[in-house]
């Protein structure tokens, strides 16, 4: 079996100050808003398993270091001694494997057990020199003289030679990058022949040998024509031991990946590295795979990460569809206030993430990463709700950071279980449907405890659903809109209605419930 990761520490690395992670052993979905630090995580773990310092140098130290430590050093103590440190550790299970280089108690938790980190501080040989400048500007921060440090649990320094985390990062923004196409092609080249060093020296040999046959004999008619007393002539640039993973191309129906578009490329390149995750690859990294992909690439590519058995992946994404079809037991939700860990539904019942993996998607993600939301039971309500929102709490439900959701009744029991995991506020606008006892109290009787939700519906059992309700509270201005026989109409056409009511300028009188729901999730 593959090597997995069991924890991620983060310690002042760029939006984390200390910020804890323990991912699922296969499938680990990260979800969030906006900045939220999701391609962070992936990076971070790229950048360890690579332990490849010029990788950390091409980012700089200046944007991985938290810019909240290197304020409050600036604002406090500047002493040598507090200067901030970032360190990024990965907690490993070899899964049987034996490896004492990378067993020890070299880590933040001081446990003996395996794994690999990163250290960026301040690097102790020019210590003097930091404290001399940072006297001399008060506003200077010692940025170039941080080192960079890749070590095992048992202190045991390793580079991108010496590999102790095979990982692969997919990552769509750059995936049009001729530089993204060549590394993605030597990571997989290098891992799918570092078991056998043998292969890969004949590959280089026959390569390098190859070269130097078009030197000696495609090129020697025209270096003979133009030699000079200079000796001067056409060759070939000097052979490096990286010249030949430069030059790979991987293939598709002999077109070169390069040749792709976009979208495929995705696509190659994600279900290339599935294909031999576990044995080749221990981690694959897939940032926000949605991106360039057709709605029917995107579920062959789901389809493809849910049948891939080895390997552990840990996939970035903006898309209900991914969320929802790789099970909602394996997300791992990122708040943008960066609390100490992500919110994991690893405890959501089965039953409900199966559920999910089936039903439309209907806005899970956004439910998901939301800390208020509310949920109504059908478009109508949904293309009013905003409406109601400005007319009861005078602000939009964005501005309190409130999510509407339009929810078919059916699935409401399915989203207040990931709420009692999640313990976000949500609010259940329902309709009565003639008996609120069977209908609303009973229904719901599994969540009367749980002080995060709430059950909002029209006390009247003759007010049977949400029109006839609204009907009753704006009489005259649905009379005038929809002449006779209003309550009738708004029944045939419930969103062809709520939409002329939408057009006009009158205000709309909000049902009391609903009323009561927003000033309930406002509190």
């Amino acid at each position: 079996m593959s090597t997995t990761i069991t924890k991620i520490k983060l310690l002042n690395y760029k939006r984390f100050r200390n910020y804890t992670i323990e991912p699922n052993s296969r499938i680990n979905v990260l979800v969030g808003d906006n900045e939220a630090g999701k391609s962070s995580v992936l990076e971070a773990i790229d950048l360890v398993a690579s332990g490849n310092e010029r990788k950390v140098e091409a980012i700089g130290i200046d944007r991985l270091l938290n810019v909240s430590a290197v304020r409050e050093y600036n604002e406090g103590v500047r002493t040598y001694e507090n200067l901030p440190i970032m360190t990024i550790e990965l907690y490993l299970n070899l899964n049987g494997k034996l490896d004492y280089t990378v067993n020890g108690k070299n880590n933040t938790d001081k446990v003996k057990c395996d794994g690999i980190r990163l250290v960026c501080a301040p690097n102790s040989d020019y210590q003097t020199e930091i404290i001399a400048s940072m006297k001399e500007d008060n506003d200077y921060f010692p940025f170039d003289y941080y080192s960079i440090r890749f070590s095992t649990f048992a202190d045991e320094g390793y580079t991108g030679y010496k590999k102790k985390l095979r990982s692969i990062l997919i990552d769509s923004s750059s995936m049009g990058s001729d530089y993204a196409t060549t590394d993605f092609i030597k990571r997989m080249y290098t891992q799918h022949t570092e078991d056998d060093a043998k292969e890969r020296a004949v590959h280089k040999s026959k390569y390098r040998q190859m070269k130097d046959k078009f030197r000696s004999d495609s090129l020697q008619t025209l270096n003979t024509r133009i030699k000079s007393d200079k000796k001067y002539e056409f060759g070939l640039k000097p052979s490096s031991t990286t010249s030949l993973e430069g030059d790979l191309m991987i293939f598709e129906d002999n077109i070169g990946i390069d040749r792709k578009g976009t979208g495929r490329q995705v696509f190659i390149k994600t279900d290339f590295a599935l294909e031999r995750s576990g044995s080749n690859v221990d981690v694959v990294l897939i940032e926000e795979p949605e991106n360039h992909l057709s709605h029917v690439n995107l579920r062959k590519l789901i389809e493809s990460i849910s049948s891939t058995q080895d390997g552990q992946l840990f996939i970035a994404t903006h898309n209900s569809l991914i969320s929802t079809r790789l099970e909602l037991n394996n997300l791992l939700i990122m708040h943008g206030d960066c609390d100490d860990k992500p919110v994991s539904l690893n405890n959501l019942s089965g039953d409900t993430a199966k559920y999910f993996t089936k039903a439309p998607v209907a806005g899970i993600l956004e439910y998901t990463i939301s800390n208020k939301a509310i949920l109504v039971e059908g478009p109508s309500e949904y293309m009013l709700f905003e409406r109601f929102y400005a007319t009861v709490a005078n602000c939009k439900p964005e501005e309190d950071g409130v999510h509407i959701i339009d929810v078919r009744g059916l699935s409401f029991k399915r989203y207040l279980d990931i709420a009692k995991v999640l313990k976000n506020k949500v609010a259940v606008v329902t309709d009565n449907d003639g008996n609120k006892q069977t209908k609303c109290i009973n229904k719901y009787a599994d969540f009367a405890d749980e002080p995060n939700v709430e059950i909002f519906f029209e006390e009247d059992d003759n007010k049977y659903t949400f029109e006839v309700v609204l009907y009753g509270d704006n009489q005259v201005l649905c009379d005038k809109l929809f002449n006779s026989d209003a309550q009738k109409y708004m029944l045939e056409k419930k969103t062809e209605a709520a939409y002329q009511l939408l057009s006009q300028d009158e205000e709309i009188a909000a049902p009391k419930y609903i009323k009561e729901a927003i000033d309930w999730i406002r509190k």
